[in-house]
Order: C-alpha cells, then sequence, then structure tokens
C-alpha cells in the first residue's frame, strides 16, 4: 500500500514539474513574441528616421529578448544622433557580435569609423552592408562616398545614383542633416555636399 502511494506521490510531482516547465516556455513563448512586436515597431520607426521613438521600442524589446541584435542598431543611430560616437560604436559593435550578418549595423559602424577618420574599415564595413542588403540607401550613398575619398569619381557617381533609386531624398543636403534623415553633420555633411556637386539631379519627379 505504501508503495502505491509512493507511485502515486513521484506521477504527482512528475506532472507538477511538467506543468511548471510547461508554464515556464509559454512565458518565455510569449516574451519572444512581444519583443518581436517592439522590433517590428522600431524598424518601422527608425525608415521613417524617428530615432528617438525606435530606440525606445528596441529597449522594450531587448527587456524581453536581451538576443535581439537589430534592437542594438536603433540604440546606437540615437547615440550617433547625440553626437557620441564612442557609445554609438558600442552598440553597433554588440549587435555584430550577436548577428555578424546584421546589414544595418555593418553600414552604421561604417558611418562612425569614417567620422573617426577610418576610411579604409569603413570602406570594409558598407562594402559588407550592400552585399547584404544591395537596395539600402544609406548603406548606397556610404559606398560612394568611400570610392569618392578613394578618387573613384565616375563609381561614386553611379553607385549614389543606385542609392537614389530607393531614397532621391539623399540628393538634398539639406534632408541629409535634418532630424527627417539621416541628419549628419561635420566631416560627413561637407564631404556628402562635396559628393552631390558632382551627381547630376534626379530628373525623375
Amino acid at each position: 500500500m505504501r508503495t502505491q502511494k509512493s507511485l502515486f506521490e513521484i506521477v504527482v510531482l512528475s506532472v507538477s514539474l511538467l506543468a511548471c516547465v510547461a508554464a515556464a516556455g509559454d512565458d518565455a513563448s510569449k516574451k519572444k513574441e512581444k519583443a518581436r512586436v517592439h522590433l517590428l515597431e522600431a524598424r518601422r520607426l527608425a525608415a521613417d528616421y524617428k530615432i528617438d521613438k525606435a530606440a525606445g521600442k528596441a529597449r522594450d524589446a531587448l527587456s524581453d529578448d536581451p538576443s535581439l541584435a537589430e534592437a542594438h542598431v536603433y540604440l546606437g543611430l540615437e547615440r550617433l544622433r547625440a553626437n557620441d560616437l564612442s557609445g554609438a560604436q558600442a552598440e553597433f559593435s554588440r549587435a555584430l557580435e550577436q548577428d555578424p550578418y546584421q546589414a544595418a549595423a555593418h553600414c552604421q559602424l561604417a558611418y562612425v569609423l569614417y567620422q573617426q577618420g577610418q576610411l579604409e574599415e569603413a570602406t570594409d564595413h558598407w562594402s559588407l552592408s550592400s552585399r547584404l542588403d544591395p537596395t539600402s540607401p544609406q548603406t548606397l550613398a556610404g559606398l560612394a562616398l568611400s570610392q569618392f575619398k578613394h578618387g573613384q569619381e565616375q563609381d561614386a557617381i553611379k553607385t549614389f545614383e543606385k542609392a537614389l533609386m530607393y531614397d532621391r531624398r539623399f540628393a538634398d543636403a539639406k534632408f541629409l542633416a535634418s532630424d527627417n534623415g539621416p541628419k549628419l553633420s561635420g566631416l560627413l555633411l561637407e564631404d556628402f555636399r562635396q559628393l552631390l556637386a558632382k551627381v547630376p539631379k534626379p530628373s525623375y519627379p
């Protein structure tokens, strides 16, 4: 009788443990889903250059799932807009530690490196980003700037024209410097202005 009772207790305990494990799994699954929704919203906001709001959503995503590499891109963009190059570099590097194929992180890290005078390293990251995401106007614009600085003017113009195919606003220096755009400043903006002076204005409306 006692043996039967012990077996019954073991079965009850096992069922209870399985229920706890299942509940924990459900909770983790719900958190990951919430994180995914926050990240999608961050991506949408960043595409509209609403970087502060995108960074807020990225923090929400990371609180539910710290493994999301892309979320660090939006935190890095927030730091970049605040002219905190070291903070931005740390966030973009963290994104790449978690996902070496994160195209946006390579692109934005290149912008940081360029401003630090590391043209060759920036070029490497823009080149890799362009292979991972050939339609990113920010990446194509950066790659064009690199070609321009290397004295490859015709290649730079062709690459920049590709960037304009995906976002013609990049032909406007005011957009590049504005809160509604990449918000470039200093050396980057001046070098882009020199490149823009060589690029034919888009003929489409």
